[in-house]
Parts: structure tokens; sequence; C-alpha cells
């Protein structure tokens, strides 16, 4: 009897152990979210990776620009090289004015990221214990807020996007995806920003 005990007890230890695991980056967003909406600095700030977003950023940023000034053209045509060094001298002033934490909790809130990004709202995070549907929506009342729809690309991964309320049928690649890495055995940060290819 003693030994069920012990073998029922393990076992609803480490069913509920794999749920908190499973469950974990969505309590993540949920917390992100919450923290945004109080304008909580601490609280948020915990939960972002600055220098991975920075580089996430650094990146998508000088591509833009340099597809821009260079076309998709290959590595020999002069004006490709002059506008990746363009876009790389920049973005990364513009990304280190921009990576702050006020910027970043209104990206949140607004679904996109930018100096353009709308006002809005947060929208909430799915409800721990209910699976996630194709996307979560905030409250009704109000300014439009964006839905989020999720992707996990692997075990230590999950990306957020945005799906605006007046195209919801975009694709992925045309929404903001907001990406969150494990670190650690259940602990998730925001590490990058996933732009919207050019429309």
């Amino acid at each position: 009897m003693l030994k069920k005990t012990i073998t029922a007890t393990v076992l609803v230890a480490a069913a509920a152990t794999a749920a908190y695991w499973y469950w974990s980056p969505f309590l993540a967003i949920r917390e992100i979210q919450q923290a945004a909406q109080a304008r909580d600095a601490d609280a948020f700030n915990a939960r972002v990776d600055y220098p991975r977003l920075r580089d996430s950023l650094k990146v998508q940023f000088s591509e833009k620009v340099a597809e821009k000034m260079g076309g998709a053209s290959g590595a020999g045509n002069p004006l490709a090289v002059f506008g990746n060094m363009l876009g790389a001298a920049l973005t990364s002033q513009m990304v280190e004015a921009m990576v702050r934490p006020e910027v970043v909790m209104q990206a949140m809130r607004a679904g996109e990221f930018g100096p353009f990004a709308k006002p809005q709202t947060p929208a909430l995070a799915p409800t721990p214990g209910q699976p996630p549907g194709p996307s979560e929506t905030g409250a009704p009342s109000g300014p439009k807020k964006p839905q989020w729809t999720y992707e996990r690309p692997g075990v230590n991964q999950l990306i957020a996007y945005a799906v605006e309320p007046d195209s919801p049928g975009a694709p992925n690649a045309q929404r903001t995806g907001v990406v969150f890495e494990r670190s650690g055995f259940a602990d998730w940060k925001l590490s990058g920003f996933r732009l919207p290819a050019s429309r």
C-alpha cells in the first residue's frame, strides 16, 4: 500500500512538473503583458533579454535598409555593399535608442514595434490550463487591439504573432512576432522581435 502511494505521488508530481514546463511560456507572456500594462519596469525587465533583443533588431533593420538601398542583388553590386554598410551604421544607433523598456512595453500593448506603432492596450495571453486557440483576444471594449496567434518552433522557443483586426488572414511573415526563448528549466525571456515583411 505504501509503495502504491509513493508511486502515485511521484506520478502526480511528474505530471504537475510536465504541465508547468509546457505552460511556462504562456505564463511568462501573461506576466510580461501584465507588467507592461502596469508599467512595472522592474517586473517587465526581468522578462526581457535586452542584449539579444537589440542584436535581433539590428540584423533585421540592417537588412531592410540594405534591401532598400541595393535591392536583392549580389555582394558584387557596389550599391548593395554600400547599402549594407549604411544599414549597419544607421541601425546600430537607432536600435540602441529604441530598445528601452517603455518602447518595448508599448510594443507588447500595440502588437507592433517601431517609431510609428499605434498606442493600444494589451491583449491577454492564454489562460493557463486551457489550450490556446488560433488566437487570443483582449477585452472587447476600447480601440482595436491585436489578437495573438502562437507558434512553437521547438521546445525552447515560442513566437506570438500579432494579428491585426483589419487583416486577420495575413500570413505570419506579414505580422510582428514576439520571440520568447527558454532560459533554464521553465524561465522564459523576450529575446527578439520578428518584423513584418514589406507588403
